[in-house]
């Protein structure tokens, strides 16, 4: 076989797998960069499902007249967003995490009054060093608008069991600067002086003025949701 044809062969070849490794970054890039960028997120921030080891003595005896006081938002507390995204053609679900909540609450005669949650913004953060610089300066602006608020804005009777309940709990939802009445719907784990409360809100963005959160490569969903875990104590 003469060079010229066997130089033309190795191009051939050569061309051939180059082909082959352009399809395999198109086909399998994304779904790399899904699963082994962004990782795994944090789970939903709930609680314990009802009859799992971390749940399987709830206090039940806990009258609601038992939970009156003075409640407050303690250490281990956590709250976040969760947005569903389109990362190069493969479809994620991120997370954002912050541990600077404070809030408070109060109970009397088995009606729960003066509920508040306040989110540090600028503190939460995902696994993504970049795409938590546009969340913070671009989206949010959290140099303007640093916390979320949520202020109760009428009193909730309690149901009478205690322990484990659910209640809705109409508010003021407070992010980027602008307020809407939400309701927020509370799952309860009372048992001596800790409370647990978690709860989440859907949030559309444009509802409170922010910003597309796309941007090149990656296209968001337009809604997300806060979510809450509040550790309590009196």
């Amino acid at each position: 076989m003469s060079s010229k044809k066997l130089g033309s062969r190795k191009i051939l070849i050569l061309g051939g797998v180059l082909v082959a490794l352009v399809i395999v970054a198109v086909t399998v890039g994304p779904w790399a960069y899904g699963k082994f960028v962004v990782g795994e997120q944090p789970d939903e921030l709930t609680l314990p499902a009802a009859g799992s080891s971390a749940d399987a003595k709830p206090d039940t005896s806990a009258a609601t007249d038992a939970l009156d006081g003075a409640w407050t938002v303690g250490a281990d507390s956590a709250a976040g967003y969760r947005v569903d995204e389109v990362l190069f053609g493969q479809n994620v679900t991120v997370a954002g995490r912050t541990d600077q909540v404070e809030g408070s609450a109060t109970v009397a005669d088995g009606v729960l009054s003066a509920t508040t949650m306040s989110v540090d913004m600028a503190s939460v953060a995902t696994d993504e060093s970049r795409r938590d610089a546009q969340y913070r300066d671009r989206i949010m602006d959290t140099a303007t608008y640093p916390t979320a608020t949520f202020t109760q804005t009428a009193p909730v009777e309690l149901p009478a069991t205690g322990g484990r309940f659910t209640v809705t709990v109409p508010g003021d939802l407070t992010v980027r600067g602008v307020t809407r009445a939400v309701e927020v719907e509370l799952d309860v784990q009372a048992s001596g002086e800790a409370l647990d409360v978690a709860g989440s809100i859907d949030v559309v963005f444009s509802d409170y003025e922010i910003p597309e959160p796309g941007f090149s490569g990656i296209s968001v969903d337009d809604h997300g949701k806060i979510e809450f875990l509040l550790k309590m104590a009196r």
